[in-house]
């Protein structure tokens, strides 16, 4: 049994400092334990003769509802002070009991706010109340409150079903303040890239080897599908099922950034930047300070390790975070305020990284697979280079349709009553664009995909609009995935789980490589006419000779690539010296070249003729 808690001087002192302008985090919204007297009780509760104060509750006394009859309503309601609680996210939670609880489904047990708004609609916050028979239990969820709010009561009891239902330590509490106010001035971010990020997840480790990314994959990405970055998530099969609470996590994740080191020096070979982050976290991480703990501790040995590594442009905090049947999302009362919520997990993280690493880009990404940013408060503006992210599935019933269907789901086409296309994507992702106008910060599109056997091509129709939007928007993205499991594969036909390569590029990957190929103009060849030519002859023959005695560069590589992108050649600079390439096997045409430092930033890009 839980000791009661008596909250009514915590809770003034509470509404005289968020009167007073200080934080409300946390701050007690209303208690209720019923141990006042029953005229007291019913001063707040009404109407008074639906419910039964019971002696023998969870703890002390409670509310008792008994209903014999399904078209009955048997409950009772108090108002909620609306004090500074309009925007806010908040906690609603109770102990509950239940006997022979019946309900068509309709309606049945009661716990829920509900609220008026300024337009005078109505709108419910409701936990959900299973049927049956039950012991004492603890029940709770999070709400973030409408903006225009008027009035709030918080309803409990039975309505519309019969069976016996007890409640007791109904408890509301603030967890996180409004947004804040729109942004004047655009968050500053310095790519390591000018223009878009356009690449694919790749799998750096995986229990099946056959899924982890080779070098020669990446080459072939960067040099020949013209990909500028890579998206790779430490952390897999091994990991679960529990996530940052496996007693040999830290050997798992040390044994991991061996072969990410490795990836580093191979992109910065190729000129791929990689965004690095963590995945298989979500066990335990929103219920155990522990696991939060390690995951701050793993950050800061992952930035201490690449700080001074310019191929890694980003840093994913956290895969997909997922709270839905867990802390915060389920709270109970009372609430362990030492267990963050993740937008304030997040902001732990970046200062912590921001100690070590004061450039790299930090990406956060929305809960619960959600396709907006809703209440992720955005980090201060004063803080550089952090980008919000999302994974684009919807609608999942198109999109991961792993088995035959019934009906037959296509896109552009109707989905459970609702007909999806173009401009109903662009619909789904209006409260992310509505998030990036107000905070003016960027958005990366962190995964997207289709299955590729969705009948009448859809997974290219998706793809295409998906793509569409984002480069309209101009949002980075990386499309899921390249040569991990062949179900998202766009070098794979359209069979049904078979493993076949078509004699000619499909029309998915042609669509993925024409957009890559922008990366080009973007990317990797701007001349920099600034600077003195240091090629000659140009137009050349049979020997290019490249002066680079002038420019702040001891070590690094010079490429070659025609126009179109393609990979021609590629040699090592050991010192300030005058390199002289052979070009007598290149066909004439323009060519472009880049050079490079020991750490792959790049100097300078120029072109030349060989005639």
């Amino acid at each position: 049994m839980n000791q009661k808690l008596v909250k009514y001087p915590i809770l003034l002192f509470s509404l005289l400092l968020s009167l007073s302008g200080y934080s409300q985090l946390n701050r007690a919204v209303f208690h209720e334990d019923f141990e006042k007297t029953l005229p007291n009780i019913q001063a707040i509760w009404t109407p008074i003769g639906s419910y039964t104060l019971d002696n023998a509750s969870f703890s002390g006394k409670g509310f008792f509802f008994n209903s014999l009859n399904s078209n009955t309503n048997l409950t009772s309601s108090a108002t909620i002070p609306l004090i500074n609680l309009q925007g806010t996210t908040i906690a609603l939670s109770a102990s509950i009991k239940g006997e022979n609880l019946i309900t068509d489904g309709n309606t049945g047990m009661v716990i829920q706010l509900l609220a008026i708004l300024t337009s005078g609609s109505v709108k419910y916050y409701r936990i959900p109340i299973k049927t049956g028979t039950f012991t004492w239990e603890q029940v709770g969820k999070t709400f973030k409150l409408d903006d225009n709010i008027q009035s709030l009561n918080l309803n409990i009891g039975i309505y519309n079903a019969t069976g016996k239902f007890w409640i007791d330590n109904l408890h509301i509490q603030v967890i996180a303040e409004p947004m804040p106010p729109a942004r004047t001035t655009p968050v500053v971010i310095n790519k390591t890239h000018p223009g878009m990020y356009r690449g694919m997840n790749v799998a750096s480790t995986s229990d099946n080897p056959a899924n982890s990314i080779s070098k020669s994959s990446l080459d072939e990405l960067s040099y020949d599908w013209k990909a500028n970055t890579i998206r790779v998530m430490i952390g897999g099969e091994k990991y679960y099922p529990d996530g940052l609470l496996k007693s040999d996590y830290d050997a798992i994740l040390q044994a991991e950034l061996i072969r990410i080191d490795e990836l580093v020096i191979w992109c910065t070979a190729n000129g791929l930047k990689i965004n690095l982050g963590l995945a298989g976290l979500s066990d335990g991480l929103f219920s155990s300070q522990a696991a939060q703990t390690r995951l701050i501790n793993a950050w800061k040995l992952i930035a201490e390790r690449y700080k001074n590594t310019t191929t890694v442009w980003a840093y994913d905090l956290a895969n997909e975070p997922v709270v839905s049947k867990q802390y915060p999302y389920n709270y109970t009362y009372p609430i362990d305020n030492t267990i963050l919520r993740w937008p304030e997990l997040a902001e732990a993280l970046v200062n912590e990284i921001r100690l070590i690493d004061p450039v790299k880009s930090i990406i956060i990404e929305s809960l619960n697979y959600g396709v907006d940013l809703d209440d992720i408060k955005p980090i201060d503006s004063s803080v550089p280079n952090i980008i919000y992210s999302i994974h684009l599935y919807q609608p999942g019933k198109l999109t991961g349709q792993f088995g035959p269907e019934t009906p037959v789901i296509i896109y552009p086409g109707t989905i459970d009553g609702i007909y999806y296309d173009k401009t109903k994507l662009k619909e789904i992702l209006a409260p992310l664009k509505a998030y990036q106008e107000k905070y003016r910060v960027p958005i990366y599109i962190g995964e997207f995909s289709c299955i590729r056997w969705a009948p009448n091509n859809s997974a290219y129709n998706y793809i295409r609009d998906c793509i569409e939007i984002f480069e309209e928007y101009n949002w980075d993205y990386d499309y899921y995935s390249f040569r991990t499991w062949n179900g998202w594969s766009v070098e794979h036909s359209i069979g049904y789980y078979d493993n076949v390569f078509p004699t000619t590029k499909t029309d998915r990957e042609l669509l993925l490589r024409s957009y890559f190929e922008q990366n080009l103009a973007q990317v990797q060849f701007l001349a920099n006419e600034t600077l003195p030519s240091i090629c000659y002859p140009n137009p050349v023959k049979d020997e290019i000779c490249i002066a680079i005695d002038h420019l702040d560069f001891n070590t690094g590589s010079i490429a070659i690539f025609d126009v179109l992108g393609k990979f021609k050649t590629q040699k090592t600079v050991l010192d300030k010296e005058v390199l002289k390439i052979d070009t007598s096997n290149l066909s004439q045409g323009v060519y472009l070249y880049n050079i490079k430092n020991e750490i792959g930033k790049t100097i300078l890009n120029g072109k030349f003729i060989k005639n």
